[in-house]
């Protein structure tokens, strides 16, 4: 939004129903600084109240200067909220900006894409800080160094009374880039077949593969690497933003780990990203660049030239606590900004939308907000005292995550894994080498390789019988993943192995978990794990399990292990790896085995989902949230069903393809 040239920065400060008004051509700095003065001043005069009012709201980019983001002070970009008076109206958020909260994952891509419009203004609250200067997310193998910081959210779930009553710790990216600026960096389309049921079963036109493999290929620029299997060039990108391609590949994994999945008749697929989908066994294809550092959807999107586009404004330390209705002039009420804080319990501001907001804060923040705001199942919002704008069963419901099981950590030989980065001093040398050239093991994405299968085509001995039932999405769809690691990957990487050995871990995940749970307010993460009518999510991981225990005996990968005393304890360190007869151990032990350790592969989606009605969806096929205007949601808690893959690249190609549906329904965005 642009200033008219023949309006000049006009402050009025109101105190006990008297009011000054200065005019004239005020130099940004001065209005600032006439306001700050003024406000303190009024603020000591006892017993009048006092309050600030701007005619209009003032934004420094409005006026001629180049702001420079991201910026943090909310008086930038926004007003303080009125202690009293009417409320806020569509006429009042005239001319302010259209607003995107969350700059995570799909924010960052629809900041990018919006913002091409010069006649366009676009402010992003993002509540976490700037990437760019935090040296953890640029160093890929450092990514876990970022948990429990204060880029993280540092969630937890209550007590899954299934996984050993244990609250489970969920990671969520509170920084530009949101978590693709911090988890691990796997590149993957997932099975087209995910996304083709998205029409087929739940009535989503328009978001089928065909649909969305557009927006992957044109969002990346893949980098070929000559010691890898070639690729057909024509299934990648090579003029995105997003660079793509192939990062460091430990020997355990390339000449251990790979053979022995096909050994145990697991084929190896050079591409899982194409329309033929994830089977099989397959170096990972990464978003870490050529200079070996993490190229988020923050590097991507939002670089130095974007960030300094004038009519692009990037808040950070704003967390929103509610979305603004007009529910007097429209039928509907109306989405015509929002509310937030800048700390917790501390003073509310107010920041206005032209057009529509647009809620990217992820699959566990959109639909708290939501229900901040009024919209979501009755009895919750009554239970919280909150006058409901419009009710709605679906929100907060339906979330659906990867589990992984308690890995198998089998121990290797000295030398041969990652483990030694965990010394200060060993890992010198590794960090100099990436410094200097951008190469060497800690550019590594930890999870280096994986197998993708359909566990019921595995029969195991021991099993008693029990074979998964088919929830893929397709033929060529899998139901679990198999994440080879060249380290030890306990509790998040927080625990170090027994005296520090080297350790390969193999992490089964349930890829289509049939358990659902849900979102409420108070921050509650109930994902309800391995709660499913048929116990079919525990049926998974327990072939899962028994599919490693297979690939850890094949002679490819015994070359890289070494081995340890025989104990057939289930309670010591290295069972199940040290079990003398593995075809011996039962369900039963393997049951109790999973969920020892079992955790979060950082994926929850569906939360406010899409669909056509709201019988069943929170969001239509536009993306807009059923029974109000002007207010959309575009991030992974639209998700209808879980896929069956890492969803980093399906969020990012759901927010380019939403920004051609928002540019196209506004002529100025």
């Amino acid at each position: 939004m642009r200033m008219p040239r023949d309006q000049t920065p006009r402050l009025t400060i109101s105190c006990g129903g008297g009011s000054n008004v200065w005019s004239g051509e005020l130099h940004p700095r001065q209005v600032w600084g006439i306001a700050r003065g003024a406000f303190d001043r009024i603020k000591s005069q006892r017993p009048y109240s006092y309050r600030v009012l701007l005619s209009k709201t003032i934004y420094f980019g409005d006026m001629g200067r180049r702001h420079a983001n991201p910026l943090h002070n909310p008086l930038h970009y926004a007003a303080a909220q009125l202690k009293s008076g009417p409320p806020v109206t569509a006429a009042a958020a005239e001319r302010a900006l259209p607003m995107i909260v969350g700059a995570g994952a799909a924010g960052c891509v629809l900041a990018s894409k919006l913002s091409e419009d010069e006649g366009a203004s676009v402010l992003v609250l993002e509540a976490g800080g700037d990437n760019t200067k935090v040296l953890e997310t640029k160093i890929p193998l450092m990514f876990s160094k970022l948990f429990h910081s204060d880029h993280d959210w540092d969630y937890y779930t209550v007590e899954q009374p299934a996984v050993a009553s244990r609250r489970m710790y969920w990671p969520r990216g509170r920084i530009i880039g949101g978590s693709s600026s911090m988890n691990a960096m796997m590149y993957h389309h997932c099975s087209a077949s995910d996304f083709d049921e998205w029409v087929s079963v739940h009535g989503c036109t328009g978001w089928g593969y065909e649909d969305l493999a557009p927006h992957l290929r044109c969002m990346e620029k893949f980098t070929p690497n000559s010691a890898r299997p070639a690729i057909e060039a024509a299934n990648r990108g090579n003029a995105g933003q997003w660079q793509t391609g192939y990062s460091w590949l430990s020997q355990i994994v390339e000449d251990g780990f790979l053979p022995a999945c096909d050994d145990v008749g697991i084929p190896p697929n050079s591409d899982i990203n194409t329309a033929t989908g994830s089977l099989g066994v397959t170096r990972f294809q990464t978003f870490i660049d050529s200079k070996g550092q993490r190229s988020s959807l923050a590097t991507a999107f939002l670089p130095p030239k974007v960030m300094n586009r004038p009519n692009l404004y990037v808040a950070c330390g704003a967390y929103v606590t509610k979305v603004l209705f007009d529910r007097i002039n429209n039928k509907k009420p109306t989405a015509i900004g929002v509310e937030f804080q800048t700390t917790q319990g501390g003073e509310r501001y107010q920041v206005h939308a032209k057009k529509e907001v647009i809620l990217s804060a992820g699959a566990v923040n959109t639909p708290q907000t939501l229900l901040l705001s009024g919209i979501g199942p009755e009895q919750e919002l009554k239970k919280h005292s909150i006058a409901p704008v419009i009710t709605n069963d679906n929100v907060g419901k339906q979330l659906k995550d990867h589990l992984c099981s308690n890995g198998v950590l089998c121990k290797a030989k000295t030398g041969s894994t990652l483990d030694y980065l965990a010394s200060d001093v060993k890992a010198i040398p590794a960090l100099v080498q990436w410094l200097l050239f951008g190469t060497g093991p800690l550019t590594s994405n930890v999870g280096e390789a994986a197998a993708f299968v359909r566990t019921f085509d595995h029969k195991f001995p021991g099993s008693a019988g029990v074979i998964p039932k088919n929830y893929t999405s397709g033929d060529q769809a899998p139901d679990l993943e198999i994440i080879g690691a060249p380290i030890a990957f306990i509790h998040h990487g927080e625990e170090r192995p027994l005296d520090d050995a080297n350790v390969f871990s193999l992490a089964p995940i349930g890829l289509r978990p049939q358990s659902s749970g849900t979102i409420s307010l108070k921050t509650i993460i109930d994902p309800r794990y391995l709660t499913d009518d048929d116990d079919n999510d525990r049926k998974v991981l327990l072939a899962g399990l028994r599919l490693c225990l297979k690939i850890m005996r094949s002679p490819a990968f015994q070359k890289y292990l070494d081995p340890v005393p025989t104990n057939d304890d289930t309670s010591s360190y290295w069972w199940p790896y040290s079990c003398s007869d593995v075809d011996a151990i039962t369900d039963e032990q393997l049951s109790r085995y999973l969920v020892e350790r079992a955790f979060t592969l950082y994926h929850p989606v569906g939360s406010a989902r899409m669909g056509q009605t709201s019988s069943n969806s929170v969001v239509d096929l536009e993306c807009l949230v059923h029974g109000v205007d002007g207010l959309r949601i575009v991030d992974a808690s639209i998700f209808p069903e879980q896929i069956s893959g890492h969803p980093t690249a399906p969020i990012a190609a759901i927010a380019h393809k939403a920004s051609e549906m928002i540019r196209r329904s506004h002529s100025v965005v």
